[in-house]
């Protein structure tokens, strides 16, 4: 059990995958990590990546096989994966790549509570996160070509590509949103306002019973 919560985390993923290619150190899988652009998949800080490789070795995922000094710096410790991590990594990637998993972004949920803002500010709000996504989109395309002319090919950008494709249907669906709620097009518009225009009539009511006489 505790094995597959660590499926759970995906830079502990990121750590199997890496030394299901070969055997290196945590630094080597650092480096790789970002020179693939993997850190925007899996997220990357100082300590995690050490961390992610303790827990594995706990549960005999992965195991050390020697440790090196080179000058004066630290010793590093080169680790592997063990039979049982290739299993439990292999079943685990079958599954993912064959079976759709329930995700709950939290985009989702602010679209569904949207409506407790007045359609004004949604719109205002929605074409902030769209000039964002229009810019991310652009920046990841000049990655993508970067990380291309530098000799990364398609098969270890896929993951990369993925991302940008999500964002390129989010950004076109965006402009539609915003549009239908701009324009009052959007199918449930008189209901949304009218929860508005009715929460306006009771404030009003009520501030003028606040008054004194």
């Amino acid at each position: 059990m505790r094995a597959l919560r660590l499926f759970q985390s995906s830079l502990a993923v990121a750590v199997l995958k890496l030394l299901d290619e070969r055997p290196m150190h945590p630094y080597e899988m650092q480096q790789l990590i970002r020179e693939r652009h993997l850190d925007d998949v899996f997220k990357l800080s100082s300590g995690s990546l050490y961390h992610a490789v303790e827990r594995l070795v706990r549960v005999g995922l992965i195991a050390g096989l020697d440790t090196n000094r080179a000058g004066r710096r630290p010793e590093r410790t080169v680790y592997a994966i063990t039979d049982a991590g290739r299993d439990a990594f292999q079943a685990w990637l079958r599954r993912l790549l064959s079976e759709p998993a329930k995700e709950y972004p939290q985009f989702a949920t602010a679209l569904a509570c949207m409506v407790h803002l007045q359609p004004a500010e949604v719109v205002r709000l929605l074409q902030h996160r769209l000039l964002l996504l229009e810019g991310a989109l652009a920046a990841g395309a000049r990655i993508q070509q970067g990380a291309t002319a530098g000799g990364l090919s398609r098969l270890h950008l896929i993951e990369f590509e993925y991302g940008q494709m999500l964002q390129g249907a989010e950004v076109v669906w965006l402009r539609g949103l915003i549009d239908d709620i701009a324009d009052g097009t959007l199918d449930g518009m008189a209901d949304w306002v009218a929860l508005h225009a009715g929460r306006a009539s009771e404030g009003a009511a009520q501030r003028s019973e606040e008054v004194p006489p």
